[in-house]
């Protein structure tokens, strides 16, 4: 089985958020909690960062009613590095790159499921962007969520006080029941210990996610 990845860049002439925004890793020795649920399932991940370049988690999804596979259930374990980092004067990038095996089930039967995924986000104390892709496969099926998303905060923020962002999301999944692609609108809340989103899709079906860093 060969595992099929297509990625892609996004470029923004935008221009620092607190470094443990939306990141696979975060700061040497951190430990991370998240979990998202929306209308189609759940994600829930904890990660520890080893370095500030690689870090370790093990984490369970959730999907249900997609076309192909009906119900999809996957626990994994996954190793993830950053790949390069751009520093400015006032803004940061970062490619990340991750990969992992695990376990899944579907109706079209279970077992072993590789996955690989990309993530390139460029960020100020202002404007946050981010183009995510994972991709897992099994036994006669696939599954790959591209994510597109693009955040402002109304006010700049200090790192240590409440940060509120306001957050518009794109995700197209290859495998779901409606083709194309489904927008978000979320409201963010974070500090640099904690992190709470809620919002809802276009078809006004709600979401959250919370992370927690310890």
């Amino acid at each position: 089985m060969t595992l099929r990845l297509s990625l892609a860049a996004a470029l923004a002439v935008l221009a620092i958020a607190p470094p443990t925004l939306a990141r696979p890793i975060t700061y040497t020795g951190g430990t991370v909690m998240r979990a998202d649920t929306h209308a189609d399932g759940h994600h829930v991940r904890l990660t520890h960062s080893h370095t500030f370049r690689w870090s370790s988690s093990v984490g369970t999804i959730r999907y249900d009613g997609l076309a192909r596979t009906g119900e999809l259930d996957i626990e994994y374990v996954r190793v993830a590095h950053l790949a390069h980092r751009w520093n400015f004067p006032t803004a940061q990038g970062n490619a990340f790159i991750w990969g992992g095996v695990g376990h899944a089930r579907t109706r079209l039967g279970s077992g072993f499921s590789p996955h690989v995924g990309l993530q390139l986000d460029y960020e100020t104390r202002r404007i946050y962007t981010a183009f995510n892709s994972d991709l897992y496969e099994g036994d006669g099926w696939s599954h790959r969520m591209d994510v597109a998303t693009i955040g402002w905060a109304p006010y700049e923020h200090d790192i240590d006080r409440l940060a509120t962002w306001i957050v518009v999301r794109g995700t197209h999944t290859t495998n779901a029941a409606e083709s194309g692609v489904m927008a978000q609108a979320i409201l963010r809340f974070f500090t640099p210990t904690w992190w709470l989103e809620v919002g809802a899709d276009e078809n006004g079906e709600p979401l959250a996610g919370l992370m927690i860093n310890f």
